[in-house]
């Protein structure tokens, strides 16, 4: 092409409406970004959008969650723009998490009568009970919402001394891992000894017998039939061919274990132990939300329950069709005897029966009150579960075992409007971004990239206009 005057007039007019053109387009870019706000998360774990469980417990809410932080302010501190961040995620889900702060150095009386001890602490509020929170992570926040939600405390026992799995304890074999997850959401749990007591307390909100593994003294089974009789909630894990600890419970409430242990032969031939047991459910309250989530129960015992008079009794798990119950020994080549039960075999049952409660006898003095003689029905629910290793500080993890255990525990406490709720997960790593990080990607983006843009166009631009 050959240059002439006209030909660089041209060139130079195609130059200026080209950058014009560009500097247009960013304005409108500027402006949209300013109107519109759209944010997409693609970590692996989706660390900064808010799970599924803390989803569907902000939509439990009823009125305000107010969240007051006291923390310092100023540029050199991190924390404000750390707690909005997380904060922020709540809001976009819904619209009654309110969060305000409060610069601790400005109001130190106060901050000392609440008893703030770290910088960005947080006091939630909701419906007039509080907590307060150090630790900044949805899984902290959304537990304690969680325990706000519920507007009475759930008091959970678990019989002790008789060799049932530690509500404290750590080891294998015991359940404090899932006990710390109940106390997470609100329960409060605590160990029951029953040779230290006449009764069962009256606060108890579900009674849990864990697997024993010794007699109980004729005294101490009396004081659960009593507890049961007078429409108690019981979750009853009962461990393969021990059921005679508690012979005289399991004829009160006609449920019978059967000899051996379940055989899984699906889970036997992908070469795992043919001892553990995977679940399938019967249509229940318990199990509405298992509907792609799997639970594994290790040395499962079969059960089989009679219809009670006044009870209402419903299966929920189940062994898969392939399983039969072995009654001789677990070693080498296992093969299921024409006099052995096949499966599928049911091993979960709740039971459940409606009680006419106690009508209010006494006035405002304390004085009987014949005006008020309404009495509320109440559902009593029990559950008996022949197995109680997949709550156990080894299998928790497994699968969907800790949904079930906080479904179970939920639906025996008449939690029902929790059990479609999945546990909380772990939180993701974040990156933490300091201000002189900021300084250094604005500088770099901001200034040295486009001068280096600016000059590679004139350095261009010259060599052109050399030719």
């Amino acid at each position: 092409m050959e240059i002439n005057k006209k030909t660089r007039n041209q060139l130079r007019l195609q130059g200026i409406s080209f950058i014009v053109l560009v500097v247009v387009i960013a304005g409108l870019i500027f402006q949209i970004s300013r109107t519109y706000n759209a944010e997409f998360d693609w970590t692996s774990s989706g660390r900064h959008t808010i799970s599924e469980a803390s989803s569907k417990i902000l939509e439990k809410l009823e009125s305000e969650v107010k969240i007051t932080s006291y923390a310092t302010s100023g540029e050199l501190s991190n924390v404000r723009h750390e707690i909005d961040g997380i904060i922020k995620r709540y809001q976009k889900v819904s619209d009654k998490i309110i969060l305000e702060f409060v610069d601790p150095r400005l109001h130190p009386q106060k901050t000392t009568e609440l008893g703030i001890t770290v910088d960005g602490e947080m006091i939630v509020e909701y419906q007039g009970r509080r907590e307060h929170l150090k630790d900044l992570s949805e899984k902290s926040i959304t537990n304690l919402i969680y325990r706000l939600l519920r507007n009475t405390d759930r008091q959970i026992l678990f019989v002790t001394g008789h060799g049932e799995r530690n509500p404290l304890g750590q080891a294998n074999h015991d359940v404090g891992v899932f006990v710390d997850n109940l106390s997470n959401k609100g329960f409060k749990v605590a160990p029951l000894d029953l040779a230290k007591t006449l009764s069962v307390p009256t606060n108890t909100s579900v009674l849990v017998i864990a697997s024993p593994q010794v007699d109980y003294l004729p005294g101490e089974e009396k004081i659960i039939r009593d507890y049961v009789d007078g429409g108690g909630n019981l979750l009853w894990l009962v461990e393969p061919n021990k059921i005679h600890f508690l012979k005289g419970l399991a004829e009160y409430l006609q449920v019978k274990p059967s000899p051996g242990l379940v055989i899984d032969l699906d889970i036997g031939l992908l070469g795992n132990d043919p001892t553990l047991v995977l679940g399938q459910y019967f249509p229940h309250a318990i199990t509405e939300k298992f509907t792609s989530t799997q639970t594994i129960f290790p040395q499962v015992a079969g059960i089989e329950a009679n219809q009670k008079e006044g009870w209402s009794v419903a299966p929920f798990v189940q062994s898969m069709p392939r399983s039969w119950i072995e009654t001789g020994k677990i070693e080498g080549s296992i093969k299921r005897d024409d006099n052995e039960k096949e499966g599928p075999i049911t091993f979960a049952y709740a039971m459940t029966r409606v009680l006419a409660a106690e009508p209010d006898m006494k006035g405002k003095n304390g004085k009987k009150d014949n005006s008020d003689e309404t009495a509320k029905e109440h559902e009593q629910r029990v559950i008996v579960l022949g197995d109680g290793d997949f709550l156990s500080n080894s299998f928790l993890g497994m699968q969907g075992n800790l949904a079930m255990g906080e479904s179970i525990v939920n639906w025996l406490s008449h939690d029902d409007e929790f059990i479609d709720i999945p546990p909380t997960g772990t939180d993701g790593s974040n990156i933490v971004v300091t201000p002189a990080n900021f300084i250094t990607l604005g500088v770099i983006f901001l200034i040295l990239l486009p001068l280096l843009f600016i000059a590679s166009g004139f350095f261009i631009w010259f060599r052109r206009r050399k030719k």
